[in-house]
């Protein structure tokens, strides 16, 4: 049975991890790997975990589950936790992002019951406006330690914020030192030692990148960085790591690789015949015509991964555009020949990846 089929190159994305661990070490960073976008792939997680990351990250408890039962390792749960599944939480997750009173008691009554600890990361929203106890709040997140610190079954993991996810408010020194003032009237008040005080996601790496990182700042929730070799704020590939060749701004990686077989080859104009009204999907589009050039029609459509996000491998060829099941590719400037049959091959950005590895229409192969 055909399927387009997604390589994962799992050696050098265990190489990326090794390295990405050894670089946050020397600055006395801990971090865990967000596995997130590979749905809960024990591959990926295995090879992270083989290069040194010792805590494996996923937004869905579902997947937390696949990978407590195939590879009894650390997780944490990177969505908060829905009061429906508080049971599964505790059972599947060593530690949650949290930022509300009721589910972090839900957690503590779960884990009583479980004869379990459960590690709650409190959230801090520095502005980026998602989750977390907005920062001026001071006494709200105060209130909230004193909270976990009373209730039997749960303990503070540490302190944590996101950035760049939803407002694009990018992490800087200033947020960064915000951050840390706030855990230091946390950890005055209560008269604690937070453990960890976790700064953001991969794009908080161009702090380090810079040389500009605030001191103190001591834990990741990392993806990205390992996953494609890039610093995502200046948009950059990092030479430590394996990343692609192709320009970095298409932000692909080669570690991903998507080949879907060839269905049809013609030439035929770059422009429409007839009256133009809109797509598949409701959108109008504008034609650029270039004469008749010769195309290829692939076995994958929008509904597997979307074009926009899919770099081809040979350079010659371009993307022309996409419906549900079906791709078109121009490669009239290929100087290899192209039979029905044959597979064309792309590499994966972030979004591509994503898609490629939520759909049941894509099917996965490793290289180890």
């Amino acid at each position: 049975m055909y399927k387009p089929i997604l390589e994962i190159d799992l050696r050098k994305l265990r190489n990326n991890a090794r390295v990405e661990k050894e670089l946050l070490a020397k600055h006395g960073i801990e971090v865990m790997a967000v596995n997130k976008v590979f749905d809960g792939c024990v591959e990926t997680a295995k090879a992270v975990l083989d290069g040194g990351i010792d805590v494996i990250a996923e937004s869905r408890t579902y997947n937390l589950k696949k990978l407590k039962e195939a590879l009894n390792c650390k997780t944490c749960l990177l969505r908060s936790p829905c009061l429906s599944e508080i049971t599964d939480v505790v059972k599947y997750a060593d530690i949650s992002l949290n930022s509300e009173r009721q589910i972090i008691q839900a957690l503590s009554d779960e884990a009583v019951k479980q004869q379990k600890v459960h590690q709650v990361l409190l959230m801090v929203d520095m502005g980026d406006l998602r989750e977390g106890i907005w920062f001026e709040h001071i006494d709200d997140i105060i209130d909230m330690v004193k909270l976990i610190l009373s209730l039997p079954g749960v303990e503070l993991y540490g302190l944590g914020t996101n950035f760049n996810c939803y407002g694009t408010v990018l992490p800087t020194v200033k947020n960064g030192v915000d951050f840390l003032h706030i855990a230091s009237k946390v950890e005055e008040s209560c008269n604690i030692k937070i453990k960890y005080l976790s700064a953001g996601n991969c794009t908080s790496y161009h702090l380090l990148d810079k040389g500009i990182w605030p001191e103190g700042l001591n834990h990741l929730r990392i993806g990205g960085l390992h996953e494609f070799g890039i610093e995502y704020v200046d948009m950059k590939y990092l030479d430590e790591f394996h990343h692609s060749s192709k320009p970095v701004d298409k932000a692909c990686s080669d570690l991903y690789k998507l080949y879907a077989q060839v269905i049809e080859l013609n030439s035929k104009p770059t422009v429409p015949v007839g009256e133009l009204g809109v797509d598949a999907f409701l959108n109008s589009k504008t034609f650029v015509d270039s004469g008749t050039r010769k195309r290829a029609l692939l076995a994958f459509g929008r509904q597997d991964v979307p074009a926009e996000s899919c770099v081809p491998i040979n350079d010659k060829i371009t993307v022309l555009g996409q419906t549900s099941d079906h791709t078109i590719v121009d490669i009239e400037d290929v100087s290899e020949t192209l039979n029905v049959g044959d597979m064309i091959g792309f590499e994966l950005d972030y979004t591509a990846l994503l898609m490629a590895c939520q759909t049941n229409g894509v099917e996965k192969r490793f290289i180890y």
